[in-house]
């Protein structure tokens, strides 16, 4: 497979509706987006907007489950060279991601629609922030995170199916998962179990340049 060039785009130029195929963009302005699409099911108007506050609430009312759990997360990502050949990438089927870059810092992602197989041509790569952060839709492939000046803090909540990891085999949603403690998993912590990859070392081919 040919490398797959992606130029970089700020994600302060793209419209809330554009990033649908993949989440939703956080920290904008409600009222210069408008309509009702994929994770903005509410054309959203200000609840209390004064002289101290502007306030949105209730932007994805989530209808309560069983089976959903939160859980707050904390990253530190550092920088990869522009051109470098990403050749893999991952994606989590029942758990929503946020991603909120603190310290007026900025960070890239590479993401990919919801399809059974992630396409390196429908693959584009985002400036994330500092303005903004993002919310990433259940099903989203995604390379993980990357600064580019580092060590660049994010703020990572999760919602969605996430299993406590019980040993080496994780009884959870009426299921067995093989969550080998000491690789990705450790004892005790949340994880989205169902969760696949693809690329270099999981079969298939994918593989990815950024481009300024």
């Amino acid at each position: 497979m040919a490398v797959v060039d992606v130029k970089l785009e700020k994600l302060s130029e793209v419209s809330m509706r554009d990033f649908s195929a993949f989440g939703r963009i956080i920290g904008r302005d409600e009222d210069t987006e408008e309509g009702k699409y994929e994770l903005h099911p509410v054309d959203a108007k200000a609840a209390v907007e004064n002289s101290m506050i502007k306030a949105y609430w209730d932007l994805i009312p989530f209808e309560p489950t069983k089976d959903d759990r939160f859980s707050m997360g904390m990253l530190f990502v550092y920088p990869k060279p522009i051109g470098e050949i990403l050749n893999w990438t991952e994606v989590h089927y029942e758990t929503l991601e946020f991603f909120f870059p603190l310290g007026g810092k900025q960070f890239i992602f590479v993401l990919a629609p919801k399809l059974k197989i992630p396409e390196a041509e429908k693959t584009r790569a985002f400036l994330i922030g500092p303005n903004e952060g993002v919310l990433l839709n259940k099903g989203t492939w995604h390379y993980p995170p990357f600064a580019i000046d580092g060590p660049t803090p994010v703020l990572m909540p999760r919602y969605g199916k996430l299993g406590e990891i019980t040993g080496d085999v994780t009884e959870a949603y009426g299921k067995k998962w093989e969550t080998p403690v000491g690789n990705r998993y450790f004892k005790g912590q949340l994880h989205a179990l169902k969760t696949d990859y693809y690329g270099e070392g999981y079969g298939g081919e994918y593989k990815i340049r950024i481009i300024l």
